[in-house]
């Protein structure tokens, strides 16, 4: 899924001060092995089995710790949807803005949604 034409323009474009030139090239990523893509495939069902189970309950998304800042970041089930379908199509996750100040109760760990998966499965 291709977001480029839903952004706005960019204010710097064709401006030769432009300060994103002088940043350095982001470096190439390597596109993932079949065998990588099976994964996230397989990943992104399972947000979907979430959000079937816990979106009713009010649960908004799946929070991580991000391992550069270790401050936890909040991804609402669509996010994280396009996220996965952009990677298993060796593109760049789309540029998102997550809610400034989310409800952190809305949100719970992958490791949680797994759990709770199994736990439905159990009865």
């Amino acid at each position: 899924m291709n977001y480029d034409s839903m952004m706005p323009r960019d204010p710097f474009a064709d401006d030769p001060n432009d300060p994103a030139s002088f940043l350095e090239p982001d470096e190439d990523v390597a596109p993932l092995s079949d065998e990588e893509k099976a994964r996230v495939a397989e990943d992104l069902e399972l947000v979907a089995e979430f959000r079937r189970a816990l979106e009713p309950r009010g649960i908004l998304g799946i929070c991580f710790v991000c391992e550069d800042c270790s401050e936890p970041h909040y991804y609402d089930w669509d996010i994280m949807t396009s996220n996965m379908k952009a990677t298993i199509a060796d593109q760049l996750a789309p540029a998102h803005e997550p809610s400034a100040h989310p409800d952190v109760d809305a949100y719970v760990p992958w490791d949680y949604c797994l759990g709770y998966l199994d736990g439905l499965e159990a009865h």
